[in-house]
């Protein structure tokens, strides 16, 4: 587990430094990201970061939550073994941070099949409070998810996939916060 924090730590800091230098670059990156290193994509508008297997498509979309709904961006690789996609959700007006928004979005995506597991988590530091969920699909397929909240933000990740797929896994186990 030490290599695998040191590899996130490791994509983190160059999502980072792609983000401090995009100021002195303008004009020379597509507005709606980039793919930086090990084909980790990166947008530094929506502050997110992740490992497709290739340059995920973008939609705009509304997400409900609860009785609330909000804009949101949807980063996604469509495949045939399942979708891997990250949405940013902005709560423009809402809290920077609210657990009950999480717990909510937890359990409408638990509503998609059976509840494996489902834990109460922390992204990298206690001030950012999250869920990690895998759930049984009817399809025989499985969604590892993690939701967290930040600076108004609500993140969601979906990685559907069936048996021993690494890309998916890649994909879940990348997915940053920048």
């Amino acid at each position: 587990q030490g290599s695998e924090t040191m590899s996130k730590r490791r994509q983190v800091f160059i999502a980072l430094c792609a983000c401090a230098l995009m100021p002195l670059l303008q004009g020379a990156t597509p507005p709606r990201g980039e793919i930086i290193g090990d084909d980790v994509y990166v947008n530094c508008e929506y502050r997110v970061a992740a490992q497709f297997p290739v340059e995920p498509k973008v939609r705009d979309l509304t997400f409900r939550v609860g009785n609330r709904t909000a804009p949101a961006r949807q980063f996604y690789v469509d495949r045939p073994e399942g979708m891997l996609s990250v949405t940013v959700v902005h709560f423009a007006n809402g809290p920077e941070l609210d657990p009950q928004i999480v717990s909510d979005a937890a359990k409408d995506l638990g509503k998609r099949g059976e509840v494996r597991f489902d834990f109460s988590v922390y992204y990298d530091e206690p001030g950012i409070p999250g869920r990690q969920l895998q759930i049984a699909l009817t399809n025989g397929r499985t969604l590892q998810g993690s939701l967290y909240m930040a600076r108004n933000r609500l993140y969601v990740s979906e990685a559907i996939s069936g048996p021993n797929d690494f890309p998916a896994l890649l994909f879940s186990q990348s997915v940053s916060l920048i």
